[in-house]
């Protein structure tokens, strides 16, 4: 057996904030943990929501599959895995809180794959992926983050108009992602004018539905305008919306939004899992290749708007997302 990992924060200078976390447990189960940004910057334990979620779902998991008594089920363990979360917000006396607003809940998406004697199981929850053998990749594509990534693409040019300053325009765009079109134009003035904003909206909103014809128009409508902060958190966990998304997050994950699949022991040589920081996968096994395919896609498209879509691109001291990799040949 051979195990490879990497992992690196979006900010190389300060690794502690890292907000994905890694499992290996060799022979039991192996599991990249990807913390979401935390839409408020509160902190936790001296923490950021998405690393202490992260972090409660490491220690949960470790700990359920460290047992005695492993459970073979998965949906059993994403069941535990989420009330790992609720007795978080229940020592931080926010249960209540969180029930009743997302933005301020502990969210993590989860990529695990549980070694059985026969199988090898792979257990997903949210947008972090797992690629067998080198060839197949099993992963959850969320509609809604191209939604605001398209979003983002739209502004770019806008911004970029406006300001000659690429940090600025990262700043702005990141902005306009995150509070949507109709936020208080006092927050974007001193570069963007209502005229700018009206722009932006009728643009994204047009290329969205010439993207994504499938999607109903008041969802693009309602993402466009509210932002990742504003509208997204009513899709989280929602299984009666078409954009509904699955996410730990302390409370129940529909079922069949959890994607589950059992695949033969004996047919399956390599494993590779990672976070949704690599925006194109390696075209090997191992960190290396994988780290180079980093390397390519920033080289090619930093700001994420051309090739490598994104709700955030990289700046000169930045990454767009922490990234993970862990890579198990057997």
């Amino acid at each position: 057996m051979l195990i490879e990992a990497f992992s690196e924060g979006k900010d190389p200078s300060a690794p502690h904030r890292n907000e994905d976390q890694l499992v290996i447990l060799p022979g039991r189960a192996y599991a990249v943990i990807d913390g979401v940004t935390d839409r408020h910057g509160s902190r936790y334990d001296g923490m950021l929501s998405g690393q202490y979620a992260s972090l409660i779902v490491k220690r949960a998991l470790e700990h359920k599959l460290s047992a005695r008594d492993t459970p073979s089920d998965g949906l059993e363990i994403v069941r535990a895995m989420t009330e790992a979360i609720a007795d978080a917000y229940r020592s931080h006396g926010m249960i209540d809180r969180a029930r009743a607003d997302s933005n301020v809940r502990f969210s993590a998406a989860l990529a695990l794959v549980l070694v059985q004697p026969e199988t090898l199981d792979v257990i997903l929850v949210g947008d972090s992926g797992v690629r067998i053998n080198g060839e197949r990749t099993i992963r959850f594509e969320k509609d809604l983050d191209l939604i605001t990534s398209i979003l983002r693409r739209e502004a770019w040019p806008v911004i970029g108009r406006k300001t000659s300053d690429p940090e600025q325009q990262e700043q702005l765009s990141r902005r306009v992602t995150w509070h949507g079109t109709r936020q208080p134009l006092g927050a974007v003035a001193d570069t963007l004018d209502a005229d700018d904003m009206a722009l932006i909206e009728n643009r994204a909103i047009a290329a969205n539905l010439e993207t994504l014809p499938h999607v109903a128009k008041a969802d693009i409508e309602n993402l466009v305008r509210g932002g990742i902060v504003n509208s997204q958190g009513g899709y989280q966990n929602n299984a009666s919306l078409q954009l509904g998304y699955p996410c730990l997050d302390g409370f129940d994950v529909p079922e069949h939004m959890i994607m589950i699949e059992r695949l033969p022991r004996s047919e399956v040589r390599t494993v590779e899992i990672y976070s949704d920081g690599y925006f194109k996968p390696g075209d090997g096994f191992g960190v290396a290749a994988w780290e180079k395919a980093f390397a390519d896609a920033e080289r090619e498209d930093p700001a994420k708007v051309l090739l490598h879509h994104s709700p955030k691109g990289s700046t000169a001291s930045l990454w767009a997302d922490d990234r993970t990799y862990l890579a198990v040949r057997f």
